[in-house]
């Protein structure tokens, strides 16, 4: 298992294997696992389409013969088979359903010839592939079966593991899945990127102010603003600020004609159409001198990309994990100059205990962040301080008693102090399987169930599953539409009105579960909410839209509720029926 910062090069290492596996061969000294590999080759299990696109382009780049299962053509497919290709790269539900490609690890040619299986991202083998909690369902069942694909491949061939996040207990979660050996070797690096400053500033949910910054860059500097990729951690935030930058800049939000291919910032999110994802790569990843200089994401543009010029990592709002925050981080300063990452904490609800300890603590940031991902802890503060983090800067006195530079433009924010909410409710394990009922029936009340979406049911209604586990979570503490609103990730009043009100009926009336369903349909079948009306929600996102009607819309956004994973071409479709 390798376990090397972001940007150390982990990619170079299944990249040479075949190489040197080459001239291994024809020595005297080959080791008779290789003999019969006359043409090496290595699977390289990647958990994100964009991520095994830029890997076969490296790959290509540097003289190999790679390819991606998902977008090969029928030629290169057989090609695949025959074992014509160096690199062969899948995702886990490739290479896991598919009995061809199964079929395919026992047969002669790949028997003599595969050197071993790779796994990029390794960290998400436990996160994604095992239940996140006791009756749930795996995120992606296929990266806890990974290990099937070693049975089928001869007896003895390596399993590599790469990753640049994994803590501790998770290092152990991807060994026993993955049916690693007791005595794997681990290879470490220190994560340490004394290049990034990190910053963690308190803010209020609501308040999009502590983005001005960005705008003002824009504004003055449009095209020569250094790039920048703010990551948000859901659907809700991603219009909120999109709409905040298209209200703040106006028309000059774009170069040239008011286009999306011309505007200064773009969106990538596991729902955006695959060709606008590839623009975003295209001009954002490739291109030094692109139009677009700031990307608002989800962690799908967070893993094994390489961004070679990004100054700036934006985390607004905290992740789940510490693991979320080492990769996001991990995507500034690949350049080597001064870099900037820092965290606008508001809403620690969804966080870990690890999390929530971190952007409250006075302690060096940078300390506390790597040692995480080190067996044994090396990291140290940098001097001066004003270098190292946010609370090192605090103390720093690089000009005698007293430092002399000012705080960075992203953290010249108000901090704003969190308080724990004054009125709390004890909630049975009975009364949350009622309200998790009702919220659902609402939920499917909203479209009938004839109506053809332009674009998925979670962004249609704005009711997803994630905001009913957030409701779930806290309906200890839910009293009033301002609570939710500042708590929640809700489009606005009416819809944390009408949690309120589903609340109150399980909580204050007791309901039984019949009486709760009865009410839900009584209620609000017959008047589904605002955010049925798809136009209505497309507005969230193009707020003082020009003519041109481009922005985040449904050309922007493609349908995920009702995808299905086909095998055979290596792709999700939809699922007409459900849209």
């Amino acid at each position: 298992m390798a376990l090397l910062p972001t940007g150390f090069g982990k990619s170079l290492i299944y990249q040479l294997a075949p190489i040197v596996a080459g001239h291994l061969v024809t020595s005297p000294g080959c080791p008779d696992r290789l003999k019969t590999a006359n043409f090496p080759i290595v699977i390289v299990l990647s958990p994100l389409v964009a991520l095994i696109n830029d890997q076969v382009k490296a790959a290509r780049r540097l003289g190999l013969t790679a390819v991606s299962l998902g977008d090969a053509s029928a030629e290169e497919l057989r090609d695949v088979v025959r074992g014509k290709f160096q690199l062969v790269f899948g995702n886990p539900e490739t290479w896991v359903l598919s009995s061809k490609w199964r079929d395919m690890l026992r047969s002669e040619v790949y028997q003599d010839n595969l050197l071993g299986l790779v796994v990029d991202e390794a960290h998400k083998t436990p996160a994604w592939g095992e239940a996140v909690s006791r009756g749930g369902a795996p995120f992606r069942t296929c990266f806890g079966r990974v290990s099937e694909l070693r049975s089928l491949c001869k007896y003895g061939t390596p399993v590599l593991a790469l990753t640049a996040s994994a803590e501790l207990p998770t290092r152990k979660d991807i060994v026993r899945l993955l049916s690693m050996n007791s005595d794997t070797t681990f290879v470490e690096a220190n994560p340490d990127r004394p290049n990034i400053r990190l910053g963690v500033v308190r803010v209020k949910g609501s308040d999009l102010s502590c983005l001005d910054w960005i705008v003002t860059g824009l504004k003055e500097q449009q095209t020569s603003f250094p790039k920048v990729i703010i990551y948000v951690r859901s659907f809700n935030n991603i219009g909120a600020v999109f709409g905040h930058f298209k209200r703040a800049l106006g028309d000059a939000a774009y170069v040239g004609k008011k286009h999306s291919t011309n505007r200064l910032f773009a969106v990538y999110c596991g729902e955006t159409l695959s060709d606008k994802k590839e623009h975003v790569m295209q001009t954002f990843v490739s291109c030094p001198d692109s139009t677009a200089r700031v990307v608002i994401a989800t962690t799908a543009l967070s893993m094994g990309v390489n961004f070679p010029d990004v100054k700036y990592v934006v985390i607004y709002g905290p992740p789940e994990s510490m693991e979320d925050i080492m990769q996001e981080v991990g995507r500034a300063g690949r350049s080597g100059e001064q870099s900037h990452a820092v965290i606008y904490s508001f809403s620690l609800s969804q966080c870990s205990k690890a999390v929530s300890q971190y952007v409250r603590s006075d302690k060096c940031l940078r300390i506390m962040l790597y040692d995480r991902f080190q067996a044994k802890p090396t990291t140290k503060s940098i001097d001066p301080g004003h270098l190292c983090c946010s609370n090192c800067h605090k103390t720093c006195k690089c000009d005698s008693s007293k430092c002399k530079e000012p705080l960075p433009s992203t953290e010249c924010k108000v901090e704003a102090e969190e308080t724990e909410p004054s009125l709390k409710r004890s909630v049975s394990d009975h009364q949350r399987d009622i309200l998790r009922e009702a919220l659902y029936e609402y939920r499917d009340s909203l479209v009938h169930s004839n109506s053809k979406l332009l674009i998925s049911f979670d962004l249609t209604t704005g009711f997803s599953h994630d905001l009913i586990k957030h409701v779930l979570d806290k309906c200890e503490y839910i009293f009033t539409p301002a609570y939710v609103e500042s708590h929640l990730p809700v489009f606005g009043g009416d819809q944390a009105q009408v949690i309120v009100d589903i609340v109150r009926k399980v909580f204050d009336e007791q309901l039984d579960i019949d009486s709760m369903l009865e009410f839900v349909q009584k209620e609000f079948a017959a008047n589904p909410l605002i955010f049925s009306n798809q136009d209505q929600l497309l507005a969230t996102f193009t707020s003082s839209s020009d003519s041109s009607g481009d922005d985040v819309s449904s050309d922007d956004i493609e349908s995920s509720e009702s995808d299905q994973y086909d095998v055979d071409t290596c792709t999700y479709s939809s699922d007409d029926s459900d849209e």
